[in-house]
Order: C-alpha cells, then sequence, then structure tokens
C-alpha cells in the first residue's frame, strides 16, 4: 500500500501554481497523457533511487554531567570552600573543616565509620586502600588492596597523613575524606565558610568536569532516539558538532508547563563528539536535528517536479525526447529538496522542473 503524507506547507503553494496547468485534464488515469512540443527541450533532471531521512528540531540544554550535591561527612566549622568552576581531582582538598583539607578520594561509598585496624572487612576499606595506592602511598609495595585494614594500610595512611602536614595516626575518621565517583567541578556553594555542619549536611553542588546535552522527550515518542544514535547539535554562537545519545531514561517524569498542565518525559542524554568546542558553557540552549523518518531505496524527484491535478493528487511529467507525458504519482517522505514518489515512474528517467531550458 502507497503512503501518503501532509504536504508542507511552503510546498503547497507551489503545487497549487502547477495546479491551472491541469485545469484542461479531466483526469490522469493509469494510462499517461501525452503533449507534444515543438519548442525547446524542457529543463529537466534524473529519476533517482535512494535513502530520504526526515529531520525534526528539538530544544536542549547544554549542562556539565551528573549534576548532584555534595555531603559532608563530618562535623565542625568550615574554614574553606572552593571557588564555583573549580575542578578537584583525587588527592585535592573538597573544603576544609576545622583547619584541616578534606581530601577528594573516588569511590562509590560514602564515608560511614572511621578506618583503622579495629575495623571489620568491607569494601569500604578496599576503597581506601585502591586510593591510597592510585596516590602513591603503598607502604614500600607491601600495601594489598583487600577489604583488610592491616599493618600495611597504617603505614600507607600514615605516610599519606605525612604529605599533609598532619599527625600520623593512622586512622581515617569521618570528615579526612570525601568520596567522590571521579573528578568533580564545583558548583553553586550551599555552606559558607564560618558555617558549623554535621554529617550529612550539603556543602556545594558539583558535576562532572565534561558537557552533555539533554532533550526532554515527550513520553509518547521514546521511539525518536535511541541509544548509538547520532545527531547534529547546534550551539548558541551557531556552531553545528556531532553527538551520539548516550542514555534514554526508562523513568517518566512530569515538568511544569506555563499552561499549568504538566507533560510527561523522558531525559535522554546525548555525548558531545567534541568536549573542547564548548568551553565554560553550562545550562545552555542548543537545537538537536534528528532523524525523525527514514525511507530506505526509494524512487524520488526533486519537489518542484510536483504537479497538483485539478481533480486532485499529484502527477510528475516525464520527459521522453521533445515530447512529455504526465504520470499520477503518489507521494511519501519528504526530505532534503527531495519526495518519494509510488507510481509508473522509474529510476534513470527524466522528469520537467522549472526553469530555463
Amino acid at each position: 500500500m502507497s503512503r501518503r503524507l501532509a504536504v508542507p506547507l511552503g510546498i503547497a503553494v507551489l503545487l497549487l501554481a502547477g495546479a491551472a496547468v491541469f485545469v484542461a485534464v479531466d483526469r490522469i488515469g493509469d494510462e499517461a497523457a501525452t503533449a507534444s512540443t515543438t519548442g525547446p527541450a524542457p529543463t529537466t533532471v534524473e529519476v533517482v533511487r535512494t535513502d530520504l531521512v526526515e529531520r525534526e528540531t528539538l530544544d536542549g540544554t547544554l549542562r556539565y554531567r551528573t549534576p548532584r550535591t555534595l555531603f559532608a561527612s563530618g562535623s565542625g566549622t568550615v574554614t574553606d570552600l572552593p571557588a564555583g568552576g573549580t575542578v578537584i581531582e583525587r588527592g585535592e582538598a573538597a573544603y576544609e573543616l576545622n583547619g584541616q583539607p578534606v581530601v577528594t578520594m573516588f569511590g562509590d561509598r560514602p564515608m560511614w565509620r572511621p578506618l583503622d585496624e579495629t575495623a571489620t572487612d568491607g569494601a569500604d576499606v578496599a576503597q581506601l586502600e585502591t586510593n591510597l595506592e592510585a596516590l602513591g602511598f603503598t607502604a614500600d609495595g607491601d600495601l594489598v588492596v583487600d577489604e583488610t585494614f592491616d599493618e600495611a594500610t597504617t603505614a600507607a595512611v600514615e605516610a599519606w597523613q605525612a604529605s599533609l602536614g598532619q599527625e600520623e595516626t593512622g586512622v581515617v575518621g569521618l570528615g579526612n575524606v570525601a568520596f567522590v565517583t571521579g573528578p568533580i567541578r564545583v558548583g553553586v556553594a550551599v555552606a559558607a565558610v564560618g558555617s558549623v555542619i554535621v554529617p550529612g549536611a550539603p556543602m556545594y553542588a558539583v558535576t562532572a568536569r565534561n558537557h552533555e546535552v539533554v532533550v526532554l522527550l515527550d513520553a509518547d515518542r521514546q521511539d525518536l532516539l535511541a541509544v548509538g544514535d547520532v545527531v547534529s547539535i547546534t550551539l548558541p554562537d551557531d556552531t553545528v558538532t556531532e553527538g551520539t545519545v548516550g542514555e534514554v531514561s526508562p523513568l517518566v517524569i512530569t515538568t511544569d508547563n506555563d499552561d499549568g498542565e504538566g507533560s510527561r518525559v523522558v531525559e535522554v542524554s546525548i555525548d558531545l563528539a567534541d568536549q573542547g568546542i564548548v568551553t565554560a558553557l553550562d545550562e545552555a540552549p542548543v537545537e538537536v536535528d534528528v532523524a525523525a523518518n527514514t525511507a530506505q531505496e526509494v524512487v524520488a524527484v526533486p519537489v518542484e517536479a510536483l504537479l497538483a491535478l485539478a481533480e486532485g493528487g499529484y502527477a510528475v511529467e516525464i520527459a521522453e525526447g521533445a515530447a512529455t507525458r504526465l504520470v499520477a504519482v503518489d507521494i511519501g517522505t519528504f526530505a532534503d529538496g527531495l519526495v518519494e514518489i509510488v507510481g509508473e515512474v522509474q529510476p534513470g528517467e527524466r522528469v520537467v522542473v522549472p526553469g530555463t531550458p
């Protein structure tokens, strides 16, 4: 069964103009109507078989990845905070508490208990040992990354404490370390220098140091984007770059609209092909160009080759030497100035288009 699609507005004007050509034609049937011409050969283009991709532009937001909040693991007075935009790596101070640095280490588990040789085995011990090893504190090679806090772990902790100018206790207390999943970029502060905090208090917003584009896609259109799809992104300065869909959230959320009615959407995360192109942009509006529909291996002609019939429907004018004939067609996908046609027209034939011969 052939497909029929709505004709784009700009194209409709062209087709209406073309309709005047057929006021004397009662009907284009299965057999082609033939017109002869004694003038010069008309302007023609070749009918092609190709893939047509209809594209759609979606609104997106360029932001730093993985926005979240850094929470305190210890109590005391905040004596220093990093400036917004600072990127903090493993081994650097996340903030200062009671005049001592709270050191950034990498891991998924928060600091929830003091760690020393009296601590029972656990994944948090292995996480600490992994970081000590990464920072170069290996107790002369005796440190083994496992879930046991032993003498070698104590020696590694003492060496780490010495590097910070701290007392070498061999104990990692609550508030000595802030575990995060990787390098962080500091956002808006929640705590303030001079404030007194307790474990669990929010310190400041953090993100990853690289960017992503987020699209809030209508929940009933989830099939429009899939993981691995390549899209085109237009930045605020009109620079165009590529991105790849990294995640389509399975969670449907409701957003507030200006009209007071919520929209059900899913969050789509898009990875940028070139992180360096976006520099320090954050929460910036972007346009995301996606493939909305693909018609493969279809017969196509330029849109301007379409003619609107007086009785309805469309036709193209096939050129055969100095003569032409009209062939009725159904239309399908529009893309890149071409339109899919279905009818008695073959690739390689030539159709008449407006122009000066």
